[in-house]
């Protein structure tokens, strides 16, 4: 998989620098685009439709990365400031994936509330 993540945030930024259309959005653009294939994987789910589920999650994917390039070309953060800020969120909600500990069912939703909560207290 790694390998054709390379190549998938190598074709991005490439639609990012020579495509008009692509060029010309804003984060609040192309967020529009976002939204509209996130219904479209919401839509394949209800469906029970793993072949187009497949597709879309691709789809949603492509513009998730294509919101942070665009993000990145306005100069507010890089694609790996946000990857590196839901890491960082997923092992304080999630330590158990780091430890290796087993936690129950209601220990992780604990857990998970909990951090959410001093989250918001410190923002």
């Amino acid at each position: 998989m790694e390998k054709e993540f390379e190549e998938f945030v190598k074709l991005a930024r490439k639609a990012l620098a020579e495509s008009p259309w692509a060029n010309m959005q804003t984060v609040k653009s192309y967020s529009a685009q976002l939204a509209s294939e996130a219904d479209e994987v919401q839509e394949a789910v209800s469906k029970g439709d793993s072949g187009n589920l497949k597709a879309e999650l691709g789809d949603l994917f492509w513009d998730t990365l294509m919101v942070m390039l665009i993000a990145e070309k306005q100069g507010w953060f890089k694609p790996e400031d946000s990857i590196g800020s839901v890491l960082e969120k997923m092992k304080r909600r999630k330590p158990f994936l780091v430890t290796g500990r087993r936690v129950t069912l209601e220990e992780e939703e604990r857990v998970w509330a909990e951090e959410k909560e001093k989250e918001k207290k410190r923002q």
